[in-house]
């Protein structure tokens, strides 16, 4: 099968070859990494239900059905934002497990519970297919008869656009086909210059199927870029209230680096938790969200801003704010950022910080922040100086963490005065 690929792999969908083409399966996961660990960056994303949802699909694409159940079931109990979802993967995978009368209940459960779910078209094509018997398992030929597919599709594309972007609409909407197969005929339409494939892309992100999809075409959207493409995520944005879409959004336009659209964002919006992330995000696309800083009305916005001066790398807005800020737990906090930046871009600013330092609180933090750098020799010289006993004992105190020549020979130094 790799042989295979490798021969059949086509161009992704540029008008001109490229050298060593690589399979829309590598692709598409190079992608899903990439938003995976912009998520992975920022600090609110990790509520439990996000992460095993995340996860059980991971193992779903790998056919990994009794993990996944768990996964699934576990969002389920918690009754969580992603619940809905939850259950129609939980039916899903039973009936890959041959587990037909609990799969039906968990789509009974999803209909009754959730009367007005965009899950329902496909739960009610998932229980036809249990009916017929579909839902028994995948066997391995199944697996290489949708990568052809897809390979051949990938391939018409590039050559007949008009004859593939139909034929990719039909997969996504085959009812038997697996969620791994529609996601990466999605993956392929995103790509296309097509005027059609555009649409329906467009349309999969203004919620023309599940959540699932429509989050999947709002992150293609942003990772394959361009100004129309961008202005489509802002339009959905301004257009959901959903705020597992507008996180997707926000990961989207800063894929595609829309530093402005994602300020516009962290300026307007009301629900202080988006508007923290939006932040993070701009900062993490370059943006310059220090602009940001007289109108943060609330600690936690000030934190995300110092947060998306970290990911931009912004030392002197940082250097400034430590220095100059009137609320000392915001002067400590960005000087833990500062630090974060890495010595070599702030450690001359850190040490040159703490001499003219009148807050306990702060300096405390610029010693912490030293030792996190592996600034040893700099300690040293403070603990020497520092006349504050409870700060050079702090000194001190990082000094003993250190694997270091210098920080040893100065303990040996104190244990023999």
């Amino acid at each position: 099968m790799n042989l295979l690929i490798m021969m059949m792999a086509g161009p992704l969908m540029q008008a001109q070859a490229q050298p060593q083409p690589q399979p829309i399966a590598v692709m598409a996961e190079k992608v899903r990494a990439r938003v995976e660990a912009a998520v992975a960056r920022t600090s609110n994303f990790k509520g439990r239900d996000e992460d095993h949802y995340r996860h059980a699909s991971r193992l779903v694409d790998d056919r990994k059905y009794e993990e996944a159940l768990v996964q699934y079931q576990q969002i389920v109990e918690s009754k969580g934002s992603r619940i809905e979802g939850a259950l129609y993967w939980k039916a899903y995978v039973l009936a890959k497990l041959g587990r037909r009368e609990d799969a039906f209940a968990s789509l009974d459960e999803l209909k009754k519970s959730y009367a007005q779910s965009r899950w329902l078209n496909d739960a009610k094509a998932l229980e036809l297919e249990i009916k017929q018997g579909a839902g028994r398992g995948a066997s391995p030929e199944s697996q290489d008869d949708e990568d052809l597919k897809l390979l051949a599709i990938n391939g018409l594309l590039a050559s007949d656009p008009e004859r593939a972007v139909p034929l990719l609409e039909k997969q996504l909407t085959n009812p038997k086909n697996s969620p791994k197969l529609k996601e990466r005929s999605l993956f392929v339409l995103a790509q296309s210059k097509n005027a059609r494939a555009r649409e329906v892309v467009t349309n999969y992100a203004k919620g023309a199927s599940n959540p699932d999809l429509q989050l999947m075409a709002v992150q293609y959207l942003g990772t394959f870029g361009g100004k129309e493409n961008r202005d489509k995520l802002v339009e959905i944005y301004r257009a959901g209230s959903d705020v597992s879409l507008k996180r997707a959004v926000l990961r989207g336009l800063m894929m595609a680096r829309d530093q402005e659209g994602l300020l516009q964002i962290a300026r307007s919006e009301q629900n202080s938790e988006v508007q923290r992330d939006a932040i993070r995000y701009a900062g993490m696309a370059g943006a310059d969200v220090g602009s940001l800083w007289n109108n943060a009305a609330s600690k936690e916005t000030k934190d995300a801003i110092l947060e998306g001066l970290m990911m931009k790398g912004s030392v002197d807005k940082l250097a400034e704010i430590a220095k100059s800020d009137t609320d000392v737990k915001v002067r400590a906090q960005a000087v833990q950022y500062l630090a974060n930046c890495g010595r070599e871009r702030s450690g001359a600013m850190l040490v040159a910080m703490y001499p003219s330092e009148q807050d306990k609180q702060v300096r405390t933090a610029i010693l912490g922040g030293i030792f996190q750098q592996g600034n040893a020799k700099a300690l040293i010289e403070v603990s020497k100086k520092e006349t504050d006993a409870g700060l050079k004992r702090e000194a001190v105190r990082w000094l003993t963490m250190m694997k270091s020549p210098e920080a040893t020979e100065y303990l040996m130094e104190l244990l023999n005065k």
